[in-house]
């Protein structure tokens, strides 16, 4: 080989592999710096040419000729993922590319299910989440309950009360399929650990418990006690009398007060005139509800009331009915919300002596 072959070689190869080395370095080097993360959004039928160009507009890809090279070489250029994606601290191009060719490290928003909440209401906060798309808002319970292959349950309580994650556009459906399917699996868990004493028969039964549980108290040492004294009271036919299901009853014209028309209502939720558990759940129960349904805390107690308006100070349990009627007395010394007066001029003087309540 002469010696000017070899120097048209050499330098031929010479900014050859000066340019491999600037391109590897390129794609390698970070181009996100902010400790944040960049969050960057791709509209439906974009494509990689309109990307590139809007990311260097951004400062963000600073050489688009060595980026494009780049995916001609990868073959994917027609293959990206529309979405909202968080580009983290350290981001490379090489890393980019594959995010979004690949829908992966897409930017999170978070809807929280509240233990407590009732359907309507879980409804009505989906609605306002902004990021999601509400697929669910034109279809009726019946009509999401068909979809989640549940066309004959009751959507109340079927929610597992978390955080949920979901990506900018989601369907709200979706959330609530999730939702749906992570209470059947603590429920299906919970009812194969339960005690063996219980007087339910199914796992809606269960559910139905720990809503009431859920209503009645915050606090995660009273739960198994009240779950106790639900126990108790049904395993004495007596009625359970307990006013969050009065309250979900009439729950449309509730003003917070439980009016004598309430508590005569025959609805079939209203424990003062029915025996027995409500038809369905009246709320979303937390997972120490679900617990306490399955494990009620065993002893003597048929009677509880609330100790004052603030929930933290718990309730007093009693054993008998004349312990309770001194309980109440207390209460309302320290409550001015307590509507025991209402509840005793419904009943005759005489028939309220003897029947046992909440």
């Amino acid at each position: 080989m002469t010696r000017h072959k070899r120097w048209t070689i050499a330098l031929f190869i010479f900014p050859c592999l000066c340019f491999l080395i600037v391109w590897v370095s390129f794609l390698n080097t970070s181009i996100i710096d902010d400790d944040q993360g960049m969050r960057y959004t791709i509209p439906q039928g974009a494509s990689i040419k309109s990307v590139t160009q809007d990311l260097s507009s951004l400062n963000v890809i600073h050489h688009p000729f060595l980026f494009n090279l780049f995916v001609y070489l990868k073959g994917n250029k027609h293959e990206l993922k529309a979405g909202e994606y968080l580009f983290p601290k350290g981001t490379t191009p090489a890393r980019l590319l594959n995010q979004i060719t690949t829908g992966t490290g897409m930017f999170h928003y978070t809807f929280t299910i509240i233990a407590g909440w009732n359907f309507k209401s879980l409804r009505a906060m989906l609605e306002q989440e902004p990021d999601l798309e509400h697929t669910s808002a034109s279809m009726s319970d019946a009509a999401i309950m068909n979809y989640l292959g549940q066309p004959t349950l009751n959507p109340e309580g079927r929610f597992f009360p978390d955080t949920y994650y979901f990506s900018k556009g989601s369907s709200d459906l979706l959330l609530l399929k999730r939702a749906f399917k992570k209470m059947q699996n603590k429920l299906n868990a919970a009812w194969q650990e339960r005690d063996s004493d219980l007087p339910y028969q199914t796992q809606n039964e269960v559910l139905t418990v720990a809503s009431l549980v859920e209503k009645e108290t915050p606090l995660n040492q009273e739960r198994p006690m009240i779950s106790g004294v639900i126990v108790n009271r049904l395993k004495k036919n007596m009625l359970l009398q307990i006013d969050p299901t009065v309250i979900y009853a009439v729950s449309t014209h509730y003003d917070g007060v439980i009016s004598k028309k309430d508590l005569s209502s025959s609805n079939p939720y209203n424990t003062y005139k029915h025996k027995g558990l409500p038809p369905a759940p009246i709320a979303i129960p937390s997972m120490e509800s679900i617990q306490a349904a399955v494990h009620p805390q065993h002893h003597n107690y048929y009677y509880f009331v609330a100790k004052s308006h603030l929930p933290r100070e718990g309730h007093q349990f009693s054993a008998t009915l004349i312990e309770h009627n001194m309980a109440v007395i207390n209460a309302r010394e320290h409550q001015e919300y307590f509507n025991d007066d209402l509840i005793r001029s419904y009943f005759k003087d005489e028939w309220y002596a003897k029947i046992p309540h909440l």
